[in-house]
Formats: structure tokens, sequence, C-alpha cells
């Protein structure tokens, strides 16, 4: 195994550098902030081994300010949608990523029954909407 790597770190950041060009396809084709939601919870179920890699040091992440490609997506696909710069959408793409990242550590547990899945899913999605028609009303109602 480590004829082509040094170490388990060197190993791991290949892994971790797939995963994430594998879950920047799938996300980047989503034609709005709702769609890539949805779009993050089928990479999730799809490829868990992936998307727990991914999210382990999710947090560490953001705190280093290192490059996070499916952040500056999701803000983005915020800011075509709602108007305004990506920067502005930084709150708002964080809390999405936090429920998003909650449901699929819930869908992601061992035992869980297909309705209860199905529900998880589907009540995600509905508070993604329920965000994102917020951000929308208070974004209207600054301008009027």
């Amino acid at each position: 195994m480590y004829q082509r790597f040094r170490d388990k770190s060197d190993l791991m950041m290949l892994l971790h550098s797939r995963a994430l060009e594998a879950l920047v396809s799938v996300l980047q084709p989503a034609c709005s902030p709702a769609a890539t939601c949805g779009r993050f919870l089928d990479f999730a179920s799809t490829h868990p081994h992936e998307y727990q890699l991914l999210t382990a040091d999710w947090a560490v992440r953001l705190s280093r300010r290192e490059p996070r490609p499916t952040f500056e997506l999701i803000k983005k696909r915020l800011a075509t949608q709602l108007g305004g710069e990506p920067e502005e959408h930084a709150r708002l793409a964080l809390a999405l990523g936090a429920l998003i990242h909650g449901t699929a550590t819930m869908l992601l547990a061992e035992g869980v029954h297909e309705k209860v899945s199905r529900q998880l899913r589907s009540t995600c999605n509905e508070a993604c909407d329920t965000l994102i028609q917020s951000a929308a009303a208070k974004r209207a109602q600054r301008k009027a």
C-alpha cells in the first residue's frame, strides 16, 4: 500500500481529494440551492464512506479557511437565487450545511427503516426550502 504513498496521511489526502471531486460533480448540475441540498443527501446515502471521510473534520476545515468548494458552490447558488454577493449568504449556507449534515448523519446510522429515511429526507428538504424562502422574504423586506 505504501509503495505509492509515503504514509497513511498521503493516502487519506488522495482519498479525500477524490471524494471531494465526486461530491462536487454530483452537486454541480443542481440548478438551485434547494436542489443542491437534495443532491448532498443523495451523495451521502450512495457514498457513505466518502461522505464520512469528507465531513469528519468539516468544522476544523471551516476554521482554517481551507478551500471549501462545496460551501462556495452553495453560496453562489444562493446569490444567484436571492441576489447579492455569495459571501452575503455565508450564514445561510452554514445553516443549510448543518441541517443537511445532521440529516445525513441520521440517515447513515445502521438500521434506519426506509419509512423513517424518507421522512428525514422530506423534512430536511422542506426545512432547506423554508430557510431559503425566509432569506428571500427578508431580502425583499429590506429592499422595500
